[in-house]
């Protein structure tokens, strides 16, 4: 922080005296003044200002209801690892027959029969049917009623999939999930028996997000703010708070989504760090930090330059410090006002 000194418009002056007294007396020509330096300067800002605090995070996708296989035989076909899986593909096979993935948030627990009573399985089947246009011409909106209309449905269904028509589907050769899966790691192989209840393989949505354990010590946050994600790199990614576990005495959790999951690359476990926000003001005069005076009386002053060149000194009252940036506020302070800036 540099102390308050004579305005260089005053110094340059006293130089040009010098210089003059020198001329008169005689003797040898003086060489000519060297220019004054040029200062830099910056100008009063109206902005936002934040003060954060890093902690740490876990990269990776979020999380999704497990794959739970329901029927038995031998795996004789399993996805690879990292593989995206959408409603309507392939999960497995067992004994070569597909199991299939479809849209739902809730498990199918029966096989899909005529006679079956109605429930929100059928309607996730019906939707999935529309969805895969092989409901056209039959029903265009769920009923959660298996009728005659919907099995005719199923069987165009198996017949575009290579499976036996019957226009019925038995228990576990569709497995509902809420949405598109991705492959993480593998619990079965190709040739082993495959039984109900086993989870053959992980599985994780495809939205990257992180997870930031919190505790007490922390500060807030709260769903919808902005924070920033620092990848291994140390490059910068804009995220959103998207969940905010209960906070306990000694833990919690955040969930932050980046903004740009592109740029956070396809690792899982990635250690990352999140900036949280500590203090924030919006709309405030600000200046860079290198344009505060230390005053010998204490406090802070700017050194003020008007359209005219002349420069002033004037006290500030400062409040929080961030990204370079200090809040201020004082007499004749306004914004676009010009302000020297140490170099």
């Amino acid at each position: 922080m540099r102390r308050h000194a004579l305005p260089a418009s005053l110094a340059a002056a006293a130089l040009a005296g010098a210089v003059a007294t020198v001329a008169v007396r005689g003797g040898q020509a003086a060489p000519a003044a060297p220019a004054p330096p040029q200062l830099a300067t910056a100008a009063v800002v109206r902005t936002n200002l934040v003060t954060t605090t890093l902690t740490g995070g876990t990269l990776g996708y979020a999380p999704t209801r497990p794959l739970v296989n329901m029927v038995t035989g031998i795996y004789t076909w399993l996805p690879r690892p990292g593989a995206a899986i959408r409603p309507g593909d392939v999960l497995y096979r067992v004994d070569n027959t597909p199991v299939m993935l479809m849209a739902g948030g809730t498990p199918a627990w029966r096989p899909f029969v005529l006679g079956m009573t109605d429930g929100p399985d059928v309607r996730q089947l019906q939707a999935n049917l529309i969805a895969g246009h092989f409901a056209g011409g039959l029903f265009t909106a769920p009923t959660g009623h298996y009728d005659l209309l919907t099995a005719d449905a199923v069987e165009r269904w198996q017949i575009a999939r290579g499976l036996t028509v019957t226009g019925w589907i038995p228990l576990g050769q569709v497995v509902f999930l809420p949405t598109a899966v991705l492959v993480g790691g593998m619990n079965a192989a190709v040739g082993e028996a495959a039984s109900g209840g086993q989870q053959p393989y992980q599985v994780t949505t495809g939205e990257r997000v992180v997870t930031v354990p919190l505790n007490p010590n922390l500060p807030s946050a709260s769903v919808g703010e902005s924070v920033s994600i620092i990848l291994p790199s140390q490059a910068s990614t804009p995220g959103k708070v998207t969940a905010v576990g209960a906070l306990s005495a000694t833990s919690g959790q955040l969930t932050v989504t980046p903004e740009q999951p592109q740029a956070t690359g396809t690792g899982v476990n990635v250690g990352v760090q999140v900036s949280l926000a500590v203090e924030s003001v919006r709309d405030v005069l600000a200046v860079p930090v290198a344009a505060l005076l230390a005053l010998a009386g204490g406090g802070y002053g700017v050194e003020v330059v008007t359209p005219s060149g002349v420069h002033h000194l004037v006290g500030v009252t400062t409040g929080i410090f961030a990204s370079g940036q200090v809040q201020v506020s004082g007499p004749n302070i306004t914004t676009g006002t010009r302000v020297v800036v140490a170099q």
